[in-house]
């Protein structure tokens, strides 16, 4: 009887140690997402609003909490995200619920509502988990979800591509890399390493072709990509895994890459060509016409030159030579992309006749009492060959003809007019060769001062000099408003540096100063030295202010990167004697930011930026990057808990949106107006709610100098 007891005793005393044990353990099973009616969802695919389209970001996630004894009652349990690739170490939040802490004999179940989806997740490799904030502990681990949020506000376009063709050059081993920039409604740029992509060849729903292995916003073609017609199209769209199938994809715009054959292109007439001076076609062209298709030629840039010298001007696909002195080695450089430079071989242009080998000027200034020489030279044929040559003003004979017994032919003139020489040589060609100047009388003069070529801004003294001297013509007149005197006219002056507005006493062309005296102004003044006409006495201006750019300018950025929808200062020490120039370097080249020309500018994209600082005696340039802080979301918060952790009861927004020009409006479901503010936002939500935030969604819409930068949802979780 008694041994009977006992064992009763015995399998009691286990079975409470066994049920204490459980009470205590309170394990958290794996969670998961459930639909409205309660189904396990096998992908969660939230996506954003965008001008069309309301956001779908509003999931419910459940989790199991075994049995067990009371928890602290200000715990809550968390709702957690995994990386992409399943790691907990930087978990994100995605809800809470404190309310289920009481002991429990039996299996609860833990609810989290309204979740929003955070805009980085895109992976079929998340995890999620629900640990607790009394003690820290951590619940099973789901299985491997794919959980993708999708912005339908993005387009995607390929970079360094005009008519969406990129083109390459049939060298050996080439490598073109193809990349594309990503940009939301209202044309910010996003960090195109934010997604992952798919990548094909061919065009979509035609023949296109998956690229196996190629996840990235860059995609290199080689040689082996391309057809037999040396030609591919290809295209990228954002990759949501699992979720492609709920989504409307991303995609880039097609870009069409096609390779030409230098070798076949060259200029007409190589290896040389000859022309007489006065033949009516000396036009240089090449058979590109005959090699590329009309839609390269429209894209290819030109750039012809004479015996290795830029030719200005001279960019189409033609050029007509002078009627002198053309005699020369030609070639054109063509480019239809930044991979395909197209060399053509040179060409030899002889010149079977004469040549004016120095002509006239082709604008000069006469001042008053002066006489000036017009010279010209030539290699046309002298005594006793018969070249004849007659001078003319204004279409009027100035002289005879007359034969051509010196190859310097010059003349004295003493009146403002249009001068010419016209040439007939006794040559092959029988050549008739001109020269022509506009000879004006200035209405003033104007001077300009700088340091000279030479000068370094480290160095501890400089040398003013001038650096132009012109006199004005009659407005109106068709002239050029202002034509450079010689410098022999120089002598017709009498000259004295100013500084500060004061005589120095230095009357020589040049002065010698020292950089330590900052903040001086330096002029020089220029005086007509043979009859008093004050309209011809003049005074460089601006003056000069003596203003060295110490070395190491650097730009400085507040905030060191750019927040998102927000916007980064971008500064340089700021001196009233230096100018500023500010570019954003797009593809190596700068591009000018017009009207920014302060020390201080504000720029709202990611990208390179380069400021020019010019003084009156030197010149320094720095450049900056500019993109969104590495690792740090710059997310506008989606879920608030008022009347909660008091960390979360206000909406909070990034310090760019107090800004001035920044308005916030609030939108309920039925498209209700609920608040809205203008001149910059700070924290007056849900405060200032016309509902009292007491619906559980909310759009809102943040305009920034009256352009929308950031649309989203708002979470009000009790």
């Amino acid at each position: 009887m008694n041994k009977k007891l006992n064992l009763i005793l015995l399998v009691s005393l286990l079975s409470f140690i066994n049920y204490g044990e459980l009470l205590a353990q309170r394990t958290i099973l794996a969670p998961n997402f459930i639909d409205n009616i309660g189904d396990e969802l096998e992908q969660v695919c939230a996506s954003a609003a965008n001008s069309s389209t309301p956001a779908n970001n509003n999931f419910t996630a459940v989790a199991v909490l075994r049995p067990g004894d009371a928890l602290p009652s200000d715990n809550e349990f968390i709702l957690e995200l995994s990386d992409a690739d399943g790691n907990f170490d930087n978990a994100q939040e995605l809800g809470r619920n404190g309310t289920q802490n009481a002991a429990s004999l039996a299996d609860v179940i833990l609810r989290f509502e309204n979740i929003a989806i955070p805009p980085n997740a895109n992976s079929d490799t998340h995890r999620i988990r629900v640990v607790t904030s009394s003690t820290g502990d951590s619940g099973d681990v789901s299985e491997p979800l794919p959980i993708h949020f999708y912005r339908n506000d993005l387009s995607l376009r390929f970079n360094n591509t005009t008519g969406g063709t990129i083109v390459v050059c049939n060298v050996v081993n080439f490598v073109e890399t193809l990349s594309f920039s990503v940009r939301d409604e209202a044309g910010n740029e996003i960090n195109a390493g934010d997604f992952t992509y798919k990548w094909f060849k061919g065009r979509p729903a035609i023949d296109e072709v998956l690229i196996p292995g190629e996840t990235g916003p860059t995609l290199d073609i080689t040689q082996g990509d391309l057809d037999a017609t040396g030609t591919a199209s290809f295209f990228a769209v954002i990759d949501f895994g699992l979720c492609n199938g709920t989504f409307t994809n991303e995609e880039t715009n097609v870009v069409r890459v096609q390779q030409v054959d230098t070798a076949d292109i060259n200029i007409i007439g190589s290896p040389s060509v000859n022309f007489c001076p006065q033949d009516p076609d000396k036009t240089l062209r090449t058979n590109i016409v005959d090699v590329l298709n009309p839609q390269l030629i429209v894209r290819a840039t030109f750039q012809w030159q004479k015996d290795d010298v830029d030719i200005d001007g001279a960019t189409g696909p033609t050029y007509t030579l002078p009627d002198n002195n053309f005699d020369g080695n030609y070639n054109v450089n063509i480019e239809i992309g930044a991979s395909c430079p197209l060399p053509v071989n040179p060409i030899r242009v002889i010149n079977d006749g004469s040549t004016i080998t120095t002509p006239l000027l082709e604008n000069l200034i006469i001042l008053p009492t002066e006489t000036l020489d017009l010279e010209v030279t030539t290699d046309a044929p002298v005594s006793p060959a018969t070249s004849l040559f007659q001078w003319f003003r204004d279409t009027s004979p100035l002289t005879g003809i007359l034969s051509l017994t010196d190859p310097t032919i010059s003349i004295s003139v003493g009146n403002p007019g249009t001068y010419s020489i016209d040439i007939m040589a006794d040559d092959s060609c029988s050549s008739m060769l001109n020269s022509t100047t506009n000879v004006f009388a200035p209405v003033g003069i104007g001077i300009t001062i700088g340091a000279t070529d030479d000068f370094d801004c480290a160095d501890s003294s400089v040398i003013l000099e001038i650096k132009d001297m012109f006199g004005f013509t009659v407005s109106g007149s068709g002239a050029p408003p202002q034509v450079s005197l010689t410098e022999d006219q120089y002598d017709l002056f009498d000259f004295m540096w100013l500084k500060d507005g004061v005589p120095t006493g230095v009357t020589e062309r040049t002065l010698e100063i020292s950089t330590a005296d900052e903040n001086a102004e330096y002029a020089l003044r220029a005086t007509f030295n043979r009859e008093v006409r004050p309209e011809l006495d003049a005074e460089s201006s601006p003056p000069l202010t003596i203003a060295p750019i110490p070395s190491g300018i650097e730009i400085t950025a507040s905030p060191t990167s750019l927040p998102a929808g927000g916007s980064v200062t971008l500064s340089v020490p700021q001196n009233p004697a230096y100018t500023y120039e500010w570019f954003r370097i797009i593809d190596g080249v700068d591009e000018p930011l017009v009207g920014l020309n302060g020390n201080t500018i504000t720029v709202t994209a990611e990208g390179e930026y380069k400021v020019m600082i010019s003084s009156g005696i030197c010149m320094d340039d720095d450049s900056i990057v500019i993109g969104n802080p590495p690792g740090v979301s710059e997310l506008i918060p989606n879920l608030i808990t008022p009347g909660g952790n008091s960390a979360n009861n206000n909406w909070i927004l990034p310090a760019t949106y107090n800004e001035s020009d920044v308005e916030v409006s609030i939108y309920s479901t039925r498209g209700e107006l609920d608040f809205q503010k203008s001149g910059g936002y700070n924290e007056e939500w849900p405060a200032n709610s016309a509902t009292g935030a007491s619906e559980s969604l909310y759009f809102y819409i943040i305009t920034k100098s009256n352009s929308v930068v950031r649309k989203g949802t708002i979470t009000v979780m009790r």
